[in-house]
């Protein structure tokens, strides 16, 4: 029960000769999937009292969105704070793979989960096996003896309980200043493994956060790539300043996170992102040009491959999109459809939906305001102090 059979994928734009090009997914057997669901299903009752706010990450009713909304809220707001304030978005090496069993366990017990439970992921854990599939050849098994495996209903759940006391250390370190919006003071944000740490006075605030992430490091496993890792300033103060001492590439214009270019200028938003995905989307379309699909084939390209890398910007990008956008982005996708012919059926009726004579052709438009619509409902719905986004706090105020 406990062996896998992990499945090598490379990743997007990497090297194929290097082994952490590719990414591990572990296969299980259907008897380890139903008991791990079963555990999983468990902890996802407790876990979002045991998990602090700022770990949005497999726990339900948090959304990724709010930790770039969180993010543009602290950046957007910056330029009068005298004291120089900065980002810090830290690159985890093999986060998942890393984390030592022995630190997981206790980390369990002192988290208030039972003896019986904590027995059912000791057995789990306790001799687990794999063999990697490589071109079709299987290796001979090997033991496992550290990491959650990718694939488990259970390894993000036990991750973000892994994390939890590194954020529960840089919350209380007291030589460690967060930045200071309104009531609130920011110190972390966290989407699983992605990291990002607000920091004001950097002279004094890195090297407690590196102490601390090296302290953690020793009894848990976990290691950030450095080489890898952004520190991002945001205020004319820390713009001013050299970190070159520091071990972090250091981008003044933009950094990515979570899929999204985050610039230091509100307005550029646009341009950066959804002009950017506009542009791709159009060398997409016109490279599917050449196949032979139907109408419904390419309406269902439009709307497996297009919509949901445009949806995405909708959600987690607050920002004003002109008429121009996606009257470009209708021109284009008309030009994929009817190979830059005339259109021979108006859109209005491919955008119907099926039951109606049509073939649910995005309208991009509406999903831009049903995603903002979406937004404000976290204004006027009555939530519980702990179910309330951080982000609406900050705009509140």
């Amino acid at each position: 029960m406990s062996q896998a059979l992990i499945s090598v994928l490379l990743k997007k734009n990497k090297d194929p000769l290097k082994c952490e090009s590719y990414r591990p997914v572990s296969l299980l057997g259907c008897d380890y999937k139903i008991l791990t669901k079963v555990l999983a299903a468990r902890i996802e009752l407790v876990i979002s009292k045991i998990i602090h706010p700022d770990q949005t990450g497999f726990v339900a009713g948090r959304q990724l969105s709010s930790n770039l909304r969180r993010l543009f809220n602290v950046v957007y707001t910056a330029e009068d704070n005298i004291m120089p304030e900065i980002v810090i978005s830290l690159d985890a090496h093999k986060a998942f793979d890393r984390i030592e069993y022995y630190y997981l366990f206790t980390a369990l017990e002192r988290f208030g989960f039972g003896p019986t439970f904590c027995s059912w992921i000791k057995i789990i854990y306790s001799s687990p096996q794999a063999m990697v599939r490589t071109n079709n050849i299987i290796s001979e098994p090997f033991s496992l003896f550290r990491g959650t495996r990718q694939g488990c209903p259970l390894s993000p759940l036990l991750f973000d309980v892994a994390i939890e006391p590194l954020a529960m250390m840089l919350r209380q370190a007291a030589g460690l200043v967060g930045i200071q919006r309104g009531t609130q003071n920011h110190r972390l944000s966290l989407y699983a493994d992605d990291l990002l740490l607000f920091l004001s006075n950097p002279a004094t605030s890195i090297p407690v956060a590196l102490g601390i992430i090296k302290d953690f490091g020793r009894v848990s496993g976990y290691k950030i790539n450095l080489d890898k890792s952004v520190l991002f300033p945001i205020n004319k103060q820390a713009r001013k300043l050299s970190f070159r001492a520091y071990p972090f590439a250091i981008h003044k214009d933009r950094f990515t996170y979570l899929g999204v270019n985050v610039t230091s200028k509100y307005k550029d938003l646009l341009d950066y992102n959804f002009k950017v995905a506009l542009d791709k989307a159009k060398l997409d379309m016109e490279r599917w040009a050449s196949l032979p699909l139907s109408l419904a084939g390419k309406v269902n390209s439009v709307k497996m491959n297009i919509l949901p890398r445009l949806l995405y910007l909708f959600q987690t990008i607050p920002i004003f999109i002109p008429k121009s956008f996606f009257k470009e982005l209708n021109k284009c996708t008309s030009a994929f459809i009817w190979k830059k012919t005339v259109p021979r059926i108006r859109r209005e009726f491919l955008e119907r939906q099926k039951e109606e004579g049509g073939l649910a052709l995005p309208n991009y438009m509406h999903y831009y305001f049903a995603a903002n619509i979406h937004k404000l409902l976290f204004w006027v719905k009555e939530l519980d102090e702990d179910e309330t986004p951080i982000w609406v706090h900050m705009e509140r105020y």
